[in-house]
């Protein structure tokens, strides 16, 4: 490893978890964390390889995302008069079925999932952003409520509004 690809890996390491928080809780969708997490870490890259002097990581990076999340929104609506912006699937990886694999139940699944996430990009982007953090962040509700400057009760109740709504869809149930 050369001293640029260290210096990276160090300020990743040190910021890869608030700079992720910071990002999910101001995206508009959460079909764009991934694009803007990518884009605010090349930036870094970048600027780690044209020599900057990073002596605060956790504030640059978050100046960085700052300025990555105005410059996508920025970019983005430029576009959306050109083209139409899918919500995009869970995952379009392969998954492996294996021999014993009913693969009309892989298929309902795979179908369910895409549904279900379909359905949470459809939500509002405030409750979009507070179901990520609590479920693949795994964050508590007082700490979404700091990250987000809401009421902990309004987080609370936009979350568990949001899920009963998906129970009683996909559930049938109350």
């Amino acid at each position: 490893m050369n001293g640029i690809d260290e210096k990276f890996g160090e300020v990743y390491e040190l910021t890869k978890h608030s700079t992720l928080r910071y990002i999910s809780s101001k995206c508009l969708r959460i079909t764009d964390i991934e694009d803007i997490y990518q884009e605010t870490y090349l930036s870094i890259y970048n600027a780690i390889k044209n020599g900057a002097d990073i002596r605060d990581p956790e504030s640059y990076v978050i100046s960085t995302a700052r300025h990555c999340i105005s410059h996508y929104y920025t970019a983005a609506q430029k576009l959306k008069a050109r083209i139409s912006l899918s919500a995009g699937s869970v995952s379009d990886e392969p998954v492996d079925i294996g021999n014993d694999t009913d693969i009309e139940q892989l298929i309902a699944d795979r179908t369910l999932l895409d549904d279900i996430f379909a359905e949470i990009c459809a939500l509002p982007s405030e409750v979009q952003r507070i179901f990520y953090l609590h479920y693949f962040l795994e964050l508590s509700l007082p700490e979404i409520s700091a990250l987000m400057g809401i009421p902990e009760g309004k987080v609370s109740h936009r979350l568990y509004r949001a899920v009963r709504q998906l129970r009683r869809k996909y559930r049938g149930g109350k």
